[in-house]
């Protein structure tokens, strides 16, 4: 008889937003820096935002809260900013980004998650 495998995690109360950049930001941090072009980010930031009861409602949150993600991820790359773009709407930042909705995040470790403030 084959034992089930028993999984141990732990669900907090988080949704993820998994954001990455696209060519029009590419397009932007290339103009900023000519020298050092870069066509890609091997690594996409992940946003943990309360728990919410579905995906409309994180989407919702995001079309309501994009420009927070917006600024981090353009300071990430370049701090100064008045050479940001000074129109960011919800559209813009769909075309300077892709991103993903996870409306479950699973801790697999033991020890406390810790914040800095």
């Amino acid at each position: 008889m084959i034992k089930p495998f028993t999984f141990f995690y732990d669900s907090i109360n988080r949704n993820a937003i998994v954001v990455k950049p696209q060519k029009p930001f590419f397009d932007w941090i290339n103009f900023i820096y000519p020298e050092s072009p870069v066509y890609e980010k091997e690594e996409a930031n992940i946003y943990l935002i309360r728990e919410m009861e579905s995906n409309e409602a994180i989407e919702k949150w995001l079309k309501r809260n994009f420009d927070r993600i917006f600024q981090n991820e353009l300071n990430d790359w370049h701090t100064a900013e008045e050479d940001w773009p000074k129109r960011r709407t919800f559209k813009i930042f769909q075309e300077w980004f892709s991103y993903e909705i996870h409306s479950m995040v699973l801790d697999l470790e033991e020890t406390d998650v810790s914040k800095d403030l």
